[in-house]
């Protein structure tokens, strides 16, 4: 018998009892959209967090810091490492390059600074410099893209901020002057506060500011020297070339009197937060193909009622000629198709939540080719893995007992 055959055979059985495999394909519904919608949020959060975190930046360099043992340092406004400072490190052995610490993310450049009449409030002030329009705002304007271009002295201030100076009636700075850095600066609008970060925490979270770039640029140093990135060769020895670096800059740092100089392996940071990124998504993903394994004995309970159900059926075709082989073939196609069927509109519906869930999130939940082959992949190994077993069974009864 052709294999077309066999397979139409199995779709006209899957027909007949439609009440029974809709209900079977439920379960498989469920499990397969709970699998690639739960799969699809794990990517999509792992993303989301690297963009954010700034994951690919790195590129296995070994950060340094600075601690100053006294406020005067910051207020002074010094630079924790010096040109001269990068030059003998460089001169190390394994050392490929050194650079001070990117700021950046996503093009956007951030900065610490202090609005005076503020002063320290037990925030990280982190300023955010645009050259677009800003964030919207409760009072006032935004910063717009033409106050980058016409070199506008203006500030968008929080309203934590905002309160700090003028308790009462926050709203009427609006218009009025602040200095930031001993500069003067208009206030044109007051933003909400940042929501804190209750997941992932970054720069954007922080953002107590926002001016524009180049106005900042033109006042204060936007280059942040608090921290360098060391790049080692591909052949060094990255602990013993670590070693030997903070141990330079301890013995020789221009300000080693002045605190004190440590490593950062920023490298083995980031992948180990890339392999708690993962491992969250496989967790998730194992928590939804527990519905999927459910789902699966429902399709081999549905085979098994479809085997005892049609003994003389099986009968008949095996006095006709039929193989063992055809019999088995023929409950398996029912099973795989009606997982098939089953996967595609679990599939389907993965989409749909992945939509919603876009829509409502900052995450993007898309289901790639990765996804289409994952779900329509576990949808034929389940209809296989369940159905085989229920049609050997088939296969393995005696014709003269089928037929009495």
């Amino acid at each position: 018998m052709r294999f077309s055959e066999v397979w139409k055979t199995s779709i006209k059985a899957i027909g007949k009892n439609k009440r029974r495999s809709f209900l079977t394909m439920i379960g498989l519904i469920i499990g397969v959209s709970a699998v690639i919608t739960v799969f699809s949020i794990g990517r999509a959060f792992e993303n989301y967090a690297s963009e954010f975190i700034g994951l690919d930046q790195f590129d296995g360099s070994v950060g340094y810091t600075f601690t100053p043992s006294n406020d005067g340092f910051i207020e002074n406004g010094l630079g924790a490492f010096t040109e001269e400072d990068i030059s003998r490190v460089e001169s190390i052995s394994g050392v490929e390059s050194v650079s001070y610490y990117d700021n950046s993310r996503n093009g956007v450049k951030y900065a610490d600074q202090t609005i005076d009449e503020v002063g320290n409030d037990g925030r990280w002030n982190c300023f955010k410099l645009l050259k677009e329009d800003g964030s919207p705002v409760i009072y006032g304007r935004a910063i717009q893209a033409s106050d980058y271009f016409n070199e506008n002295p203006v500030v968008v201030i929080d309203e934590t901020a905002a309160k700090a100076i003028r308790e009462e009636n926050p709203e009427t700075l609006v218009g009025q002057s602040i200095t930031i850095g001993g500069h003067l600066f208009e206030v044109v609008g007051i933003m909400e506060d940042r929501p804190a970060g209750s997941i992932v925490a970054t720069q954007e979270n922080y953002v107590v500011a926002e001016l524009p770039e180049n106005i900042f640029q033109h006042y204060f140093n936007s280059e942040d020297h608090s921290m360098i990135q060391v790049k080692m060769t591909e052949t060094a020895n990255v602990q013993k070339v670590s070693k030997e670096a903070e141990s330079m800059l301890k013995k020789y740092g221009t300000w080693k009197e002045m605190g004190s100089y440590k490593s950062e392996d920023l490298a083995g940071q980031v992948d180990t937060l890339r392999t708690l990124l993962t491992s969250i998504t496989l967790l998730i993903s194992v928590i939804g193909g527990i519905s999927l394994f459910i789902s699966g004995i429902g399709v081999m309970n549905m085979i098994y009622i479809s085997v005892s159900e049609r003994t003389k059926e099986i009968g008949v075709r095996r006095a006709m000629g039929a193989t063992k082989g055809n019999v088995m073939m023929q409950f398996l196609l029912e099973g795989i198709t009606l997982t098939l069927f089953g996967g595609t509109i679990g599939y389907l519906f993965a989409m749909l939540f992945g939509i919603l869930i876009s829509l409502f999130t900052p995450l993007a939940v898309r289901p790639d080719l990765f996804t289409i082959t994952l779900a329509f992949g576990m949808s034929v190994i389940i209809g296989i893995v369940f159905s085989w077993l229920p049609a050997k069974s088939a296969a393995k009864k005696d014709i003269v007992s089928l037929l009495r």
